[in-house]
């Protein structure tokens, strides 16, 4: 009789739920969908993107995929060309712009590289400088380590197309350029100056 006990006690056990068999998932349900992770933006997406937030327009007939050709339009009629680079090398993200003149033929370089110099002091962005081959530039580099958000982008793009618009008249006043006759800049520099300095 006892081991008719055992047995009967054994196969009771046998249908009594354990933790194990209570937790399995019923076959039936479907698994929770994951969200998918948004696919990460190129360059020249992400910031395409920003332009469009701030108004300014991309010429991509002279951007890259490293470089962006973008123009600032004014309530006046006239623009201001930001070019916006994506130096792997420095691991730096720059904004530049040039068509303020060159310094090839002035005289008076002293005077302009003064003004430049009391200009940087001025301003809050960027800075003003020559290249190597004496044209005149503006410029603002921000490390390319972590991603630029739309409000930095902004700040930095709309002070950088200000800056630039105030400061070219006198630019072109010292160094004998009518600022009413746009000047061509160097074929190096076409597209919106597409070899910023290094």
């Amino acid at each position: 009789m006892n081991r008719t006990l055992t047995l009967a006690i054994t196969s009771l056990l046998a249908l009594i739920p354990t933790g194990e068999a209570a937790q399995q998932p019923d076959p039936v349900q479907t698994p929770p969908k994951v969200a998918r992770p948004a696919p990460k933006l190129t360059f020249a997406e992400r910031i395409k993107q920003y332009l469009l937030k701030v108004g300014a327009t991309v010429d991509d007939n002279k951007s890259t995929a490293d470089m962006i050709v973008s123009n600032s339009a004014n309530l006046r009629g006239g623009k201001v060309t930001i070019v916006i680079v994506n130096d792997h090398r420095r691991n730096l993200l720059g904004l530049y712009v040039y068509n303020f003149g060159s310094l090839k033929n002035v005289t008076n370089k002293e005077e302009v590289y003064r003004y430049l110099l009391e200009a940087n002091d001025s301003i809050t962005i960027g800075s003003f400088f020559v290249d190597s081959d004496e044209d005149i530039g503006y410029k603002y580099l921000v490390s390319a380590g972590q991603t630029m958000s739309q409000a930095a982008f902004e700040t930095a793009y709309i002070t950088m197309a200000a800056v630039a618009r105030e400061r070219k008249p006198e630019i072109k006043k010292l160094i004998g350029v009518s600022s009413e006759k746009e000047e061509k800049p160097p074929d190096a520099k076409k597209a919106g100056e597409d070899k910023p300095p290094l």
